[in-house]
């Protein structure tokens, strides 16, 4: 009997440690990070376009500081954010802070970019959930309410979020970004604030990315057109799956939505094939990049195909992801991608 509940006991031993150790999270990256692009007063700083800072850049810098469990540095970080970027009458976020060209460093378009918003606000929650501090709440609950009062728009029956404030509608036609249907963000938003309208904006958002496909290889776009006759690629901001679309196949990893596999699918596909990942696919002329893509698409594709069930393809591809980190270390997006795809199973929303 001994035996027999030593052995029950080992099993489970080493199934927790090889799990919680198949990628641990590595303290000396998130301190290059920070070291890279995390300022002295909290600004995280994009070198590859002239040094501004932006709200996505924010959010992303206080969501890796709750999973690497560094209060300090998302305290930093968040009031820098609330300090100078939220600003505007709502509670949003101006979207751009760099230098004028008068020489004077303050907010350069005070137009929001919805998935800064989203992101800020999720990590606010994260933090709350990890640390107790209700403020962390409170401000989070204030964007949402705001979130859902000005950029909250009806389609068909269905409900979206503009990608900001201004510029995204149209009487005959509205812009939406794939990469800003932030899932996970949308479910623990649920918990939190309006369940009911967050639902609803989670159910709209997986409806959207399972129509939203083109080309050969049925990817999303980085950008949209919803009209009355159908969905069509953006064409005149990208025809590409690229920079922005990338992130989709990020997020439904780290919400585990099954019924949208098939976009990572096409990718693993893709790479088993050519034996590299495309810096982007052309989803008008349905061809591909002869150039490889950074670390950052490296380490998510990895991710994807751990959640597929292509353990051997998916060590591949984060060795692959941790050689090119070599290459991006002042490329603050692409190491962010790294970071999150990387490390995300460190972090759950229960």
């Amino acid at each position: 009997m001994w035996k027999s509940i030593l052995k029950i006991n080992f099993i489970i031993a080493f199934s927790i440690l090889f799990s919680s150790a198949a990628f641990p999270l590595d303290p000396s990256l998130w301190k290059e990070y920070k070291k890279n692009f995390i300022n002295n007063e909290g600004r995280v700083i994009d070198y590859q376009n002239g040094q501004i800072s932006h709200s996505e850049g924010q959010g992303y810098g206080m969501l890796l500081s709750t999973i690497y469990n560094d209060k300090k540095t998302f305290d930093l970080v968040w009031k820098w954010t609330k300090d100078n970027l939220q600003i505007r009458k709502d509670k949003l976020f101006a979207w751009s802070w760099g230098r004028r060209p008068n020489g004077n460093w303050q907010v350069i378009d005070y137009n929001n970019a919805s998935d800064g918003d989203i992101l800020i606000a999720y990590a606010l929650l994260k933090a709350f959930k990890k640390w107790k501090d209700e403020d962390y709440k409170k401000y989070a609950i204030e964007i949402l309410k705001d979130i859902r009062k000005e950029l909250c728009i009806s389609w068909k029956g269905h409900m979206f979020l503009l990608p900001g404030y201004f510029g995204f509608k149209d009487k005959d036609f509205l812009i939406l970004n794939p990469s800003y249907l932030i899932l996970p963000a949308f479910k623990l938003f649920s918990k939190f604030e309006n369940k009911k309208f967050w639902e609803k904006i989670y159910q709209d958002s997986v409806w959207l990315l399972s129509k939203a496909r083109f080309g050969l290889l049925k990817l999303p776009s980085d950008w949209i057109l919803l009209k009355e006759d159908g969905i069509f690629i953006h064409e005149e901001k990208s025809i590409y799956f690229g920079y922005n679309a990338v992130r989709v196949s990020l997020y439904l990893c780290m919400e585990k939505e099954k019924s949208l596999n098939s976009i990572g699918n096409r990718i693993i596909d893709l790479y088993k094939r050519f034996s590299y990942i495309p810096l982007w696919v052309d989803l008008v002329h349905d061809s591909f990049s002869l150039k490889e893509a950074p670390s950052g698409y490296y380490a998510i594709y990895a991710r994807v195909a751990e959640s597929i069930g292509e353990e051997s393809v998916s060590k591949k591809l984060f060795k692959i992801a941790e050689q090119k980190l070599s290459l991006d270390k002042k490329n603050y997006y692409f190491f962010s991608l790294y970071l999150l795809a990387k490390d995300w199973k460190s972090e759950k929303d229960k």
